[in-house]
């Protein structure tokens, strides 16, 4: 369980996973902070890559997983306060890869990040249990 303990720890919290879909949201706090004093790009890319492989997952069966194979990202602007919102949604799904996209907003809608990624299927899911909302 340590991606779930890793996620909750930063503060992230599940809003929706399902039906290829996920949002994840978060505040921010000073702790999520670089020496720039504005959101650490890995906590952006944490929001992003965790909403795309939870939309993933919420497309397979009991026991399934999945593992990101490459990922990229774009930051469109920086952020000091306020909530975040990641929808991430799986595109395609194959036997064995899925594509996805995923996009992190402001409390005002705007646009601070976006990223597309690949991921491997499993046939196992190696954490105890599966978070579903």
């Amino acid at each position: 369980m340590a991606d779930v303990e890793f996620v909750r720890g930063l503060g992230i919290e599940t809003v929706l996973s399902e039906d290829g879909r996920c949002e994840m949201a978060l505040e921010v706090e000073e702790r999520h902070f670089s020496t720039a004093e504005r959101v650490h790009g890995g906590v952006f890319f944490t929001l992003l890559d965790t909403a795309m492989g939870r939309a993933v997952i919420s497309k397979l069966p009991e026991g399934r997983g999945c593992a990101t194979i490459e990922a990229k990202i774009n930051f469109f602007r920086p952020v000091q306060t306020g909530r975040l919102v990641a929808v991430g949604r799986c595109v395609n799904l194959s036997k064995r890869l899925a594509y996805t996209e995923a996009e992190l907003v402001d409390a005002e809608g705007r646009s601070i990040a976006k990223a597309s990624g690949t991921f491997m299927l499993t046939d196992t899911y190696r954490q105890a249990d599966r978070e579903r909302v």
